[in-house]
């Protein structure tokens, strides 16, 4: 998911207007089937508030609201019977406080209703409060004070009753949402020309994770069957906390997918949106070089390392994935050179510029890009088109870092060398070099 902070918007003017205090138990349109809904929080205007902001999504749902005694009161079975639960959650700690308190009551409820999905409305809470929330079972966060309502109405989709037809049967799911067995699909994270990236749940697991999914008729190419087949293959094959795991993968008549892990703290370019420290930076550089470390210690090169494809773990952690261009050596020496590169742009190497066949030492390139990014909040190559940015990446001297940092000049300077024999001869030779700097 993508963790929702900042002042609100026009859906908090719709939590404030007149027409949003109406009666919250208002029915969908007659002859519409409606998916019931539950709104919990000990304050009925509030409750009332956000119950009419659910019905500006122009979905076809009812709602109907409820203080958390009545909630806990409630029997299982009709429990079971809503769609959704709409946690409206105080944040705010006071004096004895427990860290988890505020979160126990969506345990409680995925203990008796794991199929129903829970989404959290917090007053005071924070990105922090949001992990914790996925963590606990909920299926998505919102600061209730800046509530999108077209992305509401997009995580609410899925969980709503499809209509039928005119036969009486339920309707196939929309085209632009695939239909996986095991999984039920909550909202898009990403889309590609190749693939399409959801927050989906695992009813086997009961958990979130990252379905990857590529079609097959009309879409998918020999060459992008070979590829997602290879990502797949790839990931299988590598058992560490520094790469994603692989839950799931497979083919159904429509689709390619894998399941993944999913870090519900997004990853390294939403990081890069606000300023890091050199601590940060030099932790978080050390993380990727050990994560290329294991993976080139399989034979096998990423060649698309960037922020979007490092991912951050709740305690901090780096985790790499997407392995759609990654390539084994042996198999890179077998079929010759290629003048095509999947890497993208910023972060791309001289050599696979030039159609050279790149080994370790092009994801160190990657590396030193990021490297430089975190520590210079911005990168060293910027261009008006690709054939400038790429002659940059050839010949333009390497940038200096701002003064306070230039201690780090020379790594940056190995990691960015245009001649490739002039860079760190692995990730290790790095992480030595790195090692040497502290506090």
């Amino acid at each position: 998911m993508r963790i929702r902070s900042g002042s609100g918007n026009a859906a908090n003017e719709a939590m404030n207007d007149h027409a949003a205090q109406q009666l919250d138990t208002e029915p969908a349109p007659s002859g519409q089937p409606a998916g019931l809904c539950l709104v919990v929080h000990d304050e009925a205007e509030l409750r009332s508030r956000l119950a009419g902001l659910v019905r500006r999504t122009a979905m076809t749902v009812s709602t109907v609201t409820a203080t958390t005694a009545e909630l806990a009161a409630l029997p299982t079975e009709q429990l079971r019977g809503y769609a959704a639960v709409f946690l409206i959650l105080e944040f705010t700690r006071r004096r004895g406080d427990r860290i988890g308190e505020p979160l126990a009551i969506v345990s409680r409820l995925r203990a008796r209703a794991p199929a129903v999905a829970i989404f959290i409305f917090a007053r005071h809470g924070d990105e922090r409060w949001a992990v914790r929330a996925i963590k606990a079972g909920a299926a998505d966060y919102w600061p209730i004070h800046s509530i999108d309502v077209p992305e509401l109405a997009s995580a609410l989709l899925p969980i709503l009753a499809p209509p039928r037809n005119a036969g009486g049967q339920r309707a196939a799911p929309a085209a632009s949402t695939p239909a996986v067995a095991g999984y039920r699909i909550l909202k898009k994270l990403a889309h590609s020309s190749a693939a399409t990236v959801y927050l989906a749940r695992s009813e086997d697991l009961g958990r979130s994770v990252a379905l990857k999914v590529q079609p097959i008729k009309g879409h998918a190419s020999d060459s992008d069957r070979q590829r997602f087949t290879r990502e797949c293959e790839i990931l299988s094959r590598l058992n560490h906390r520094s790469v994603a795991d692989l839950i799931d993968y497979g083919i159904t008549p429509d689709h390619l997918y894998l399941a993944l892990e999913y870090f519900p703290c997004g990853s390294m370019r939403e990081r890069l949106k606000h300023p890091v420290s050199e601590a940060d930076a030099r932790n978080y550089a050390r993380q990727i070089a050990e994560a290329l470390q294991v993976v080139h210690g399989a034979g096998i090169l990423h060649r698309d390392v960037k922020p979007s494809n490092l991912m951050l773990t709740t305690d901090n952690h780096v985790v790499l994935i997407d392995f759609g261009s990654a390539r084994a050596q042996l198999v890179a020496r077998d079929s010759g050179r290629s003048t095509q590169t999947t890497a993208t742009p910023y972060y791309v190497c001289p050599e696979q510029l030039d159609g050279r066949d790149p080994d370790q030492r092009a994801d160190l390139y990657s590396l030193g890009i990021i490297f430089y990014e975190m520590l210079a909040g911005d990168l060293p190559y910027r261009a008006h088109d690709l054939a400038e940015l790429f002659e940059l990446h050839r010949t333009a001297p390497i940038p200096w870092l701002p003064v306070a940092l230039s201690r780090y000049q020379p790594l940056i300077n190995r990691l960015l060398a245009k001649n490739p024999d002039d860079r760190y001869a692995s990730a290790a030779h790095f992480l030595d070099a790195l090692n040497t700097f502290a506090d």
